[in-house]
């Protein structure tokens, strides 16, 4: 049907929904791409839609990646300016993370040139990851470590960090506090255990504390690896606390090099802001005690909001820019929600696998087919350490390419509007990236998306006509912003000996998070590739004639197994079981298999050759997770391996 007819009878449903079940009822989740592509100009109408229904029901990839990221800073308290991050670097030290292929942990758009250049002018590079990934292959120290002991790891770092009085003491007397508590809880975390039992040399471990904290500058970030493991937010407290003791935040007088460009301006100063107990917000979840964070909604936690009868079950979905049927953990669950929804839209230009579940399936614009401009880009420095450019920028594109004649498409940013248009709500904006706090401006009429743009830029650092004016892109060095001096009166301080973290590390006494067992002797780990962005761009001209995603294993185990490359195998943990094609990868350390999520299909395992495996399938969201973002471990999996067949010589690819 025409995509106007289907907003006609999408916006009755909705209302319906909403009078008969209340606001709580109708959920969204904004995927991946989502994101990355027309987030700046859709995500403003999508919140001012839900902000209009009244539902606090909106869910992100966030919360399955890295969500403690987000909790872990506001359990630590906050740096009024951002961390060294990517200026100048001399120590770099990366956990459990592939920026080479993530494009996150080093400066996007060419990662491996700017590190090579930095490594060159004498920075050096720490590894930790169970992989002996692209960059792993390049540090000065890896710690080839067994999965599970990231956080032991980091514990017996930064007691090096201490008993070698390696700390910056005047940041640490100045705007610091709960040492003593943190020196007590770390008394058990003896380096040389700790060591052993990750299946490295203590000397290796001591070596790589001493090269990242005696460096004068330097950022650490921990990637899906060690967030993806159940524990996510306490090892991201724990490498805030590094950070913290290491002075790694810029100073007053300090010039911020990557200063928003299409962002409102902010100031920063360098002064800390105290915990206060709200790492939580607004909004609880019916299962699990979770609620909402800063780091969103518990996506995990969805399909139960789903299933699970009573006030405030979710009744109607829409998902735009993302998979749930593949990118959501315990993939049978997921498919059972999906299909029990009243409502459920799908917005993607594959037909993905979610799609076959959906009630319409909305064609939207690809990117290049509209304008656009890099504020997304000033939103992912200011998220954190290890995201965005590195630099100040900014640029406006027009559409470059046509849309196919005789289409019927909408952009994102139109289907929220259209829905909103017809259920009767007045439409108020706030621009991508300001938070709820940022400035709000009232939609009339059907503008263009470059007057959205427009209307959305009003208040940008640079104006949006100067930008404008560089087709090519503005990079600039000139008009950044510097961090001013803190109040002295101010005693606010930054908390590395928080309760509710030293109580959870203290459960970590026996440093591996999952113990060996002998029905499931290997670990399953994630990884991801280059050209094939999670569950979206699976295609023939992106995915380099491989459409599936290989279950890598070390030799040794493949021949102790007597298997042989390219065979299919099957891969069983305490939730359910896959197909997979086995590749060999020495670069591993034997005892695990790595496979990259976002793959598979829905509901069988018909063609592992064509579609790929699910390894969403074997993770079960109740058993060990998160108890901040509800993310479940998703990777350190036990798990066991057996041999089904050798594909037919048709299948080698």
């Amino acid at each position: 049907m025409p995509v106007e007819t289907a907003l006609d009878q999408i916006a009755d449903q909705l209302a319906d929904i909403r009078d008969r079940h209340g606001p709580r009822a109708i959920a969204s989740y904004a995927g991946t791409m989502a994101h990355i592509t027309t987030a700046p100009t859709a995500a403003p109408l999508h919140d001012a839609l839900f902000d209009a229904i009244g539902s606090d029901m909106r869910f992100d990839p966030n919360t399955i990646d890295k969500g403690g990221k987000q909790v872990a800073a506001s359990l630590l308290g906050s740096w009024g300016a951002p961390s060294q991050g990517f200026a100048s670097p001399e120590a770099i030290l990366l956990i459990g993370i592939n920026p080479v292929v993530t494009c996150t942990g080093l400066p996007a758009g060419a990662p491996k040139r700017w590190l090579l250049d930095t490594l060159a002018a004498g920075c050096k590079l720490i590894v930790i990851d169970p992989r002996r990934t692209e960059v792993a292959r390049l540090a000065d120290h890896h710690l080839q470590v067994a999965p599970g002991h990231d956080v032991a790891i980091l514990a017996a770092m930064i007691r090096t960090v201490i008993e070698d009085d390696l700390f910056d003491h005047d940041f640490v007397h100045r705007h610091v506090r709960g040492l003593p508590e943190l020196r007590a809880a770390l008394s058990a975390f003896d380096p040389d255990q700790v060591a052993r039992r990750a299946g490295i040399a203590a000397t290796d471990l001591a070596a790589a504390a001493r090269c990242y904290a005696g460096a004068p500058r330097g950022y650490t970030m921990a990637g899906t690896g060690p967030n993806m493991a159940g524990d996510g937010t306490l090892v991201e407290y724990l490498v805030l606390v590094l950070e913290t003791l290491c002075g790694r935040w810029l100073r007053a007088g300090e010039t911020v090099a990557a200063t928003p460009t299409l962002l409102p301006p902010t100031s920063y100063v360098a002064q800390a802001s105290s915990f206060e107990g709200k790492w939580a917000l607004p909004g609880r979840i019916r299962v699990r005690g979770l609620r909402r964070t800063k780091a969103g909604m518990p996506t995990a936690a969805l399909t139960d909001e789903i299933l699970t009868p009573g006030e405030g079950q979710v009744r109607a979905l829409i998902s735009w820019g993302g998979n749930p049927a593949v990118a959501f953990p315990d993939q049978q669950r997921t498919i059972e929600a999906l299909k029990s929804l009243d409502l459920f839209v799908q917005i993607d230009p594959w037909y993905s696998a979610s799609a076959q579940f959906a009630d319409y399936v909305i064609a939207p614009t690809m990117p290049l087919e509209v304008p656009s401009t890099t504020v997304f880009l000033d939103y992912l420095a200011a998220r954190g350490t290890g995201y965005g450019i590195g630099q100040a920028y900014g640029q406006y594109t027009p559409a470059v390419a046509e849309r196919p004649p005789g289409s019927d498409l909408i952009e994102e940013w139109q289907f929220f509007l259209g829905l909103m248009r017809r259920m009767g709500y007045p439409v108020e904006v706030t621009p991508f990236g300001t938070g709820p706090q940022g400035p709000r401006y009232t939609i009339t009429g059907q503008p263009t998306t470059d007057q959205l743009i427009e209307i959305l830029s009003q208040d940008a650092s640079i104006p949006l006509a100067e930008v404008k004016s560089h087709p090519g892109g503005l990079s600039r060095s000139d008009r950044l912003q510097r961090v001013d001096e803190g109040d002295p009166e101010v005693t606010d301080r930054l908390d590395i000996g928080n309760p509710l973290m030293i109580d959870q590390l203290s459960e970590h006494l026996d440093v591996s998070t999952t113990k060996d067992r002998s029905d499931r002797p290997f670990r399953l780990l994630c990884r991801r590739y280059l050209h094939v962005y999670n569950s979206s761009c699976n295609v023939e001209r992106t995915n380099r004639g491989k459409p599936y995603n290989p279950a890598y294993m070390n030799p040794h185990d493949l021949a102790a197994l007597d298997i042989s490359e390219r065979d299919l195998v099957r891969i069983t943990s305490d939730r359910s079981a896959i197909a997979a094609v086995v590749h060999a990868d020495a670069q591993l350390r034997p005892g695990v298999v790595s496979i990259a999520f976002g793959y598979g299909p829905a509901t069988r395992d018909d063609d592992v050759w064509a579609v790929g495996s699910s390894p969403s399938r074997l993770v079960s969201v109740s058993d060990v997770f998160d108890r901040y973002t509800g993310q479940p471990r998703m990777t350190n999996i036990p798990v066991s391996i057996e041999r089904i067949t050798s594909e037919p010589q048709r299948h080698q690819q």
